[in-house]
């Protein structure tokens, strides 16, 4: 006589701890394959000395001063 196998039911618990599982495996993946294949530098292109992009060392220097006088020493 045959044994009657029974129906794999799968919990909810257990197919979202796979999908999750997977995931995490593909970004993994395209993470290691992007180093590996990638070899380019990480510069993002942002342009040179210069440029009217470039924030200049006075603007930078009283954003500092104005973003740090709120800890004063009492």
């Amino acid at each position: 006589m045959q044994a009657k196998s029974a129906p794999a039911t799968e919990t909810r618990r257990a197919f979202l701890k796979r999908i999750a599982l997977g995931m995490t495996g593909l970004s993994a993946a395209a993470l290691v394959s992007r180093n590996i294949a990638g070899g380019q530098a990480s510069d993002a292109g942002l342009p040179g000395p210069g440029s009217i992009f470039e924030p200049r060392q006075a603007d930078l220097r009283s954003h500092w001063v104005q973003r740090l006088s709120r800890f004063r020493l009492r």
